[in-house]
């Protein structure tokens, strides 16, 4: 009996010393691994990103901001069963409307190593309504739902080479979105969330370690009026033309802020996957291009600063070409002009002249005109990859005379349409030095001011004499030159056209021109300059009949809408009627009300409106302009038709307001927020099957 006693005593002791050195080894060797792996199982960390900052034009529309989403995401490794893994990803099939498969899959995702993982994504920007029942739910433990904010472009396609886009992973990934990011990024934040043994979140244990802080909402100095018309303009010119590529710049040449920079083909921001290639890189600051007969006024500039000519020099042309070289280069009629002095040179735009202007500089001295004027460097315009042209070099210059003659003329170099336009500017704003920009200012969350755009300090870029003379000889070209046949009735300026050969993979393209026409207006304190390119116009030669009608259509309605009176006084018929186009915004899918508004605020005037059917929805609209007045007509019709449903713009209106007029129709609203709708998840249009319920956000 003792001896069972012992050896019992012995077992206990055994079991005793095996526990307690177990215990030792764990506390010795295991504490820092096991520790981890209950704070892994306790405490998660969620990143919170920041609402990305607003951009708005010079008046204070929005062009582009963000709406609150949620990113979802789960932790594969805290789920130790394959039951809790098939019931997780049950949840989150059902209320995300995902394949069960395919979640099931993400939700047992493994490493190399064959472990579950930490965490894996399952599905970016989704409402915030999803985001709450799946917070609600029985398995939230295993869920990650973090802030997600969603940018969104109110206006679409509009101004969309100048902002660029936001990429699904909130990253920039073009445009101004990208060069500006340092200001509207933000900082991201993070909340740190203790949960129980089922994996819930313990309320008292939930705390936000560090907020989100907004990035911050930059101004541009874009008028969205003036864009629309550019872009507007530049899509009724390519069904005509058919061009590769077409890019409109208008400035303020005393300032050098852009008032609109549009670029054909755009793209669509809000799917932007959708994009024909080249697109979305495509804009005025990167796109090179030789400028042909748009550089003369430049050349001849920098030829008259340094006293190389004046205004009394001429030369004879009598055959309409030179030799150069051992190459004959022609006038582009081939026509010689006889006795020719500076303004004939411009307003015929003789190859010849420039040729014979060219002769009276050395390699030297037309390197140091064309750095002078900035070409072969970045203008600083606020733009992400920003070209910088092609320069000849001096070596070039010294060893090849036709090299140093057709520069002259614009062909040999090239440039990008903002350096071009910004010295351009510089010939007719008095001779001043400008930088281009399109960034007006930035503000913080609270409205504080971070940058505020100021003037330079007042440099002469040119002496005030060239600027006298190259503004008459701008002038002439655009009253008796190449520029006579798209003059805006009622208003002076200056202009001059462009045709050059286009060079593909380093030469020229048989057949393929560059058309260009660049104007000012008004000619004596010039306010707005204009430049517009057509890349490959089909079956057009000249810059005049390409570039000029866009000039003239867009330039016209500018005119109009910012009110400018007239320079000069009209006569004959355009007394009468002044024949002049009106860029009516496309009223398509506007609820009427809204339609008759909109026409009100943008076109300044008389303007009559008539309202054809009873319906809401606009689906058609024409117009006519007679005597100052425009009359237009608007063709409605009811929201829910025969066959089809009608769905109306209803962004930017009030979200009460909408849901009592869809009720009218059975067409239930489902809203975040309150307030104005800013985004509507289906589209504005016609559709065949029932529509029953519209999901949108509000500010």
């Amino acid at each position: 009996m003792k001896q069972t006693i012992a050896r019992s005593l012995i077992v206990v002791m055994a079991v005793f010393i095996i526990i307690a050195g177990k215990f030792a080894y764990i506390q010795l060797f295991q504490a820092d691994k096991l520790q981890k792996e209950t704070v892994e199982q306790r405490v998660r960390k969620i990143k919170e990103m920041p609402d990305r900052g607003e951009i708005k034009d010079n008046e204070g529309r929005v062009l582009a901001m963000s709406l609150n989403a949620k990113n979802i995401a789960v932790y594969p490794n805290l789920m130790k069963s394959k039951e809790t893994r098939e019931k997780v990803a049950k949840v989150l099939s059902d209320v995300l409307e995902l394949p069960y498969k395919d979640v099931l899959k993400k939700v047992g995702t493994r490493d190399s190593k064959g472990k579950l993982v930490q965490w894996t994504s399952i599905a970016n920007r989704v409402s915030p309504e999803k985001g709450e029942k799946l917070k609600d739910s029985d398995y939230a433990g295993y869920i990650e739902i973090s802030n997600a904010p969603k940018r969104y472009y109110p206006n679409g396609s509009l101004a969309s080479t100048i902002l660029g886009f936001v990429n699904y992973e909130n990253q920039p990934g073009a445009g101004i979105e990208m060069s500006l990011n340092h200001y509207l990024s933000g900082i991201p934040g993070y909340t740190v969330a203790e949960v129980d043994h089922s994996k819930k979140e313990i309320p008292i244990g939930f705390q936000t370690a560090s907020k989100p802080v907004p990035g911050q909402q930059i101004t541009l100095t874009i008028d969205s009026y003036i864009q629309y018309t550019l872009e507007e303009t530049l899509k009724k010119a390519a069904k005509d033309m058919k061009p590769k590529a077409m890019h409109a710049v208008v400035m303020d040449p005393n300032t050098g802020k852009i008032l609109g920079m549009a670029s054909y083909p755009s793209f669509d921001p809000n799917d932007y996957t959708s994009a024909k290639p080249g697109s979305i890189n495509l804009n005025p600051a990167s796109y090179v291009y030789e400028p042909g007969s748009t550089f003369k006024p430049e050349y001849m500039a920098a030829a008259l600063d340094g006293g190389y000519i004046n205004e009394n020099s001429s030369w004879y042309d009598g055959v309409g070409s030179v030799n150069i070289g051992g190459a004959r280069i022609r006038n582009f009629d081939g026509v010689g002009l006889g006795q020719m002095g500076l303004q004939d040179i411009i307003v015929n735009s003789s190859n010849v002249g420039m040729v014979r202007i060219s002769q009276t500089m050395t390699s030297k001295q037309t390197l140091e005109g064309l750095k002078k004027m900035g070409f072969g460097q970045k203008t600083g315009i606020e733009f992400p990859n920003e070209e910088i042209g092609l320069v000849p070099t001096a070596k070039r210059l010294n060893s090849d005379p036709q090299a140093k003659a057709t520069v002259s003329f614009g062909q040999g170099i090239s440039v990008t349409p903002v350096q071009l336009i910004t010295a351009f500017s510089e010939v007719i704003n008095g001779g001043y030095n400008i930088t281009p920009t399109i960034l007006e200012k930035v503000e913080d969350e609270y409205g504080n001011v971070q940058y505020q755009w100021a003037p330079g300090k007042k440099e002469r870029a040119h002496k005030e004499k060239t600027v006298q003379l190259m503004k008459k000889y701008l002038a002439a070209n655009y009253e008796i030159g190449s520029g006579k046949t798209i003059k805006i009735n009622g208003y002076d300026g200056g202009a001059k056209t462009g045709s050059a050969w286009k060079v593909e993979n380093g030469r020229y393209k048989p057949g393929a021109i560059i058309g260009s026409f660049m104007g000012f207006i008004p000619r004596d304190n010039p306010k707005y300059v204009m430049l517009a390119v057509v890349d490959e116009p089909e079956g057009i030669g000249f810059g005049a009949q390409s570039g000029g009608p866009i000039f003239h259509n867009a330039m016209t309605e500018i005119l109009r809408y910012k009110g400018e009176p007239k320079t000069k006084p009209l006569k004959g018929k355009d007394k009468i009627e002044e024949n002049i186009k009106i860029n009516v915004p496309d009223l398509k899918y506007e609820l009427f009300d809204v339609a008759e508004e909109k026409l009100k605020e943008t076109v300044k005037g008389s303007v009559v409106v008539t309202k054809k059917g009873l319906g809401e929805v606009v689906i058609s609209q024409d117009y006519n302009y007679k005597d100052g007045t425009l009359y237009v007509n608007l063709k409605t019709v009811n929201i829910k038709g025969t066959g089809a449903t009608y769905i109306p713009k209803i962004e930017g209106l009030p979200v009460d307001q909408v849901k009592s007029l869809l009720g009218r129709y059975n067409i239930k609203l489902q809203s975040h927020g309150t307030g104005n709708i800013v985004y509507q998840e289906t589209e504005p249009g016609e559709y065949s099957k029932k529509i029953k319920k519209l999901t949108v956000w509000c500010n």
